[in-house]
């Protein structure tokens, strides 16, 4: 190799290593230094921000304290590996990585602006946008979405869930002494080994480096990215996997908006000083909490150990096709401020882990086992990760995406969906709790606790209802007298 070649070679692993360390905001920050200036003294903090319009993901390791004291050193190679799921998954639908927290780990997608398409008249308009008179976070944004960003965002989560449940992906790299620590400690808990919480905002935010000449980091500044770290913290309250703000919901496709479920309307401005002179809430500082329900075992549960029903279509969260039996929950059903008027319904499944690859039935039977916790499959975690292989179906070797994934709305309507779905789709999940949630906020709450004791007792655990319910209970099923209608952020 000549004295060129190596020089070319470096320069581009030294730029390599530069996108990695500073991440999605640092790319622009080091080109646009490089191009105002050829001084040796030139430095990052002496320039500008610039505005962006973003969907910020942030999610976050679940007992991670925990992990640090029975891993020790070797948390950094557990927590790589769940980096690992987060970013290539992400990365590969579109997503950018900016900042690693630890055990939190912060995503972008950019989005277009109102002002880049000022130009283009009305068609601009026709994408999926969300827009400055629709609740908290967008008093001055006007989102755009024209390459279906947010659904990729909310795909990489579904497929980020999935991931997580391939338990020796993660253990395997372990020292046994270490491994044994860690299952032992998390032996009570339910579910797989590495668990987080996701949230997920859009807004606008400024990028730029901050530091100084001893260390520089580039990030993103706004309130919006602290919305997102706000619901993933959220999702600790109501007991789901991910939460979404109604900015980046209005995002999504109408049919994916129907998928989702709204968990809750929250006031931000919470504080009685911050409310308005005369008693009236801002509703700019109302946000609608929004998640999609997720039943992530059905994937490796054998045909015969299922449901029959898998083939039935999908009711939505606005679905009107509810059974006589529901009936008299019309009128709660009405008083929820209309977000979405039409309801389709459509049959729709999931996807192969990390490759985008729908997987037959035959793969599905031989998917490699994780170790889950008592009362779930009867075994012990804490005796190891082998404990539970003569006993559950095998899964495939968990395989990560290396590039970008082409997308389709079609993805949504695979096997593998359905199953996660399934639970969720028999056409009364959705509408008794909206019928309970509008009930509850319309002080009725001897009907709200009716239709949240039903979630829990005739069906399965829930954890938003399971919300609700305590917090009926807590005021002995009264109202209290300063009840505003909304949650408090």
């Amino acid at each position: 190799m000549d004295d060129r070649s190596f020089l070319m070679s470096t320069i581009l692993r030294i730029g390599s290593l530069m996108k990695v360390g500073f991440g999605s905001a640092g790319v622009e920050i080091i080109r646009n230094n490089l191009e105002k200036g050829h001084k040796k003294d030139v430095l990052f903090m002496n320039s500008q921000g610039s505005t962006v319009n973003c969907i910020f993901l942030f999610c976050d390791i679940r007992q991670f304290t925990d992990a640090t004291e029975c891993l020790q050193e070797e948390v950094f190679v557990f927590t790589n590996k769940v980096a690992a799921v987060v970013h290539s998954i992400c990365h590969s639908y579109g997503g950018m990585a900016n900042k690693n927290i630890g055990d939190a780990f912060l995503l972008s997608w950019l989005l277009d602006s109102s002002e880049q398409n000022s130009s283009m008249g009305e068609s601009a308009l026709l994408p999926f946008t969300s827009s400055p008179s629709s609740g908290f976070g967008g008093h001055n944004d006007h989102l755009i979405c024209r390459n279906n960003e947010a659904d990729k965002a909310l795909l990489s989560v579904v497929k980020i869930c999935c991931a997580l449940h391939h338990d020796k992906y993660y253990l395997e790299s372990l020292g046994e002494t270490r491994r044994k620590a860690l299952l032992k400690k998390l032996s009570k808990r339910n579910g797989p080994v590495v668990q987080m919480g996701i949230g997920m905002h859009a807004g606008k935010a400024v990028q730029g480096a901050i530091g100084s000449q001893r260390k520089l980091d580039a990030t993103y500044v706004s309130e919006h990215v602290e919305l997102a770290e706000y619901l993933e913290s959220s999702t600790k309250r109501y007991g789901v996997k991910c939460l979404m703000s109604a900015a980046f919901h209005r995002l999504l496709n109408p049919t994916n908006q129907r998928r989702c479920r709204k968990v809750d309307q929250v006031l931000l401005s919470a504080d009685d000083e911050e409310l308005s002179d005369d008693g009236e809430i801002d509703e700019g500082d109302i946000m609608e909490l929004y998640t999609y329900d997720m039943d992530i075992e059905a994937l490796w549960v054998k045909p015969s150990e299922g449901s029959t029903k898998a083939s039935k279509p999908e009711v939505t969260s606005e679905s009107q096709d509810i059974r006589p039996k529901m009936q008299k929950t019309k009128s709660g059903r009405n008083t929820e401020q209309p977000a979405l008027k039409k309801t389709i319904r459509r049959q729709f499944s999931v996807f192969g882990i990390g490759i985008g690859k729908t997987l037959s039935a035959s793969a599905v039977e031989e998917r490699t086992s994780s170790v889950r916790a008592p009362g779930m499959d009867g075994t012990d975690r804490s005796k190891g990760i082998d404990a539970a292989e003569d006993k559950k179906p095998h899964r495939p070797e968990l395989v990560l995406p290396t590039g970008p994934q082409m997308y389709s709305q079609k993805v949504w309507l695979t096997e593998d969906m359905r199953k996660i779905r399934n639970k969720y789709s028999d056409g009364l999940f959705f509408q008794n709790y909206k019928s309970g949630l509008n009930s509850f906020y319309a002080r009725d709450w001897d009907h709200a606790k009716q239709c949240f004791e039903s979630q829990l007792n005739e069906r399965f655990e829930d954890g938003p209802s399971r919300y609700f319910l305590e917090k009926i209970q807590e005021h002995n099923g009264i109202p209290p007298r300063n009840f505003t209608g909304y949650g408090k952020g």
